[in-house]
Protein backbone atom coordinates (compact mmCIF):
# COMPACT_ATOMS: atom_id res chain seq x y z
CA UNK A 1 0.00 0.00 0.00
CA UNK A 2 1.30 3.52 -0.71
CA UNK A 3 0.85 6.72 1.10
CA UNK A 4 -1.43 8.02 -1.62
CA UNK A 5 -3.26 4.99 -1.03
CA UNK A 6 -3.66 4.79 2.85
CA UNK A 7 -4.69 8.71 3.02
CA UNK A 8 -7.42 7.88 0.41
CA UNK A 9 -8.94 5.28 2.28
CA UNK A 10 -8.70 6.92 5.79
CA UNK A 11 -10.30 9.86 4.23
CA UNK A 12 -13.88 8.89 4.94
CA UNK A 13 -13.58 8.31 8.35
CA UNK A 14 -13.00 11.95 8.91
CA UNK A 15 -16.40 12.99 7.59
CA UNK A 16 -17.73 11.83 11.10
CA UNK A 17 -15.29 14.37 12.38
CA UNK A 18 -15.67 17.38 13.43
CA UNK A 19 -14.42 20.37 10.88
CA UNK A 20 -11.70 21.23 13.14
CA UNK A 21 -10.00 17.60 13.22
CA UNK A 22 -10.74 17.37 9.42
CA UNK A 23 -8.71 20.52 8.75
CA UNK A 24 -5.73 18.95 11.33
CA UNK A 25 -5.81 15.96 9.16
CA UNK A 26 -5.45 17.80 5.67
CA UNK A 27 -2.63 19.83 7.44
CA UNK A 28 -1.01 16.48 8.58
CA UNK A 29 -1.51 15.10 4.96
CA UNK A 30 -0.45 18.13 3.45
CA UNK A 31 2.74 19.01 5.66
CA UNK A 32 3.92 15.09 5.26
CA UNK A 33 3.26 15.31 1.00
CA UNK A 34 6.16 18.14 1.49
CA UNK A 35 8.47 15.08 2.25
CA UNK A 36 7.36 12.16 0.87
CA UNK A 37 5.45 11.57 -2.17
CA UNK A 38 1.61 9.57 -2.58
CA UNK A 39 3.46 6.51 -4.08
CA UNK A 40 5.70 6.14 -1.34
CA UNK A 41 5.76 2.75 -0.15
CA UNK A 42 4.30 2.47 3.31
CA UNK A 43 7.51 0.23 4.27
CA UNK A 44 9.65 2.80 3.14
CA UNK A 45 7.73 5.58 5.65
CA UNK A 46 9.65 6.16 7.87
CA UNK A 47 8.27 8.55 11.19
CA UNK A 48 11.74 9.33 12.50
CA UNK A 49 13.09 10.76 9.09
CA UNK A 50 9.82 12.61 8.39
CA UNK A 51 10.07 13.89 12.09
CA UNK A 52 13.90 15.22 11.32
CA UNK A 53 13.02 16.59 7.87
CA UNK A 54 9.76 18.49 9.31
CA UNK A 55 12.32 19.84 12.48
CA UNK A 56 14.52 20.99 10.09
CA UNK A 57 11.95 23.01 7.92
CA UNK A 58 11.53 24.62 11.29
CA UNK A 59 7.64 23.06 11.95
CA UNK A 60 7.14 23.74 15.56
CA UNK A 61 8.32 20.84 17.70
CA UNK A 62 5.20 19.77 19.36
CA UNK A 63 3.27 20.01 16.00
CA UNK A 64 6.03 17.62 14.41
CA UNK A 65 5.20 15.52 17.40
CA UNK A 66 1.84 15.15 17.08
CA UNK A 67 2.06 14.69 13.11
CA UNK A 68 4.29 11.87 14.07
CA UNK A 69 2.26 10.64 16.71
CA UNK A 70 -1.24 10.56 14.66
CA UNK A 71 0.89 8.99 11.68
CA UNK A 72 1.98 6.07 14.32
CA UNK A 73 -1.65 5.10 15.33
CA UNK A 74 -2.83 5.35 11.61
CA UNK A 75 -0.15 2.92 10.33
CA UNK A 76 -1.57 1.05 13.25
CA UNK A 77 -4.51 0.59 12.05
CA UNK A 78 -3.72 0.02 8.33
CA UNK A 79 -5.20 -3.75 8.40
CA UNK A 80 -8.62 -2.57 10.37
CA UNK A 81 -8.77 0.42 7.45
CA UNK A 82 -8.12 -2.33 5.06
CA UNK A 83 -10.59 -5.13 6.32
CA UNK A 84 -13.26 -2.22 6.33
CA UNK A 85 -13.38 -1.55 2.69
CA UNK A 86 -13.31 -5.54 1.78
CA UNK A 87 -16.98 -6.07 0.43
Amino acid sequence: MTLGELIALYRPNLLDETVGVQRSWEETFRYTLKFYPLDTQLEKFDLDVLATKMAASGINPQFVSGYVERWRRLLDRVHELEASRQP
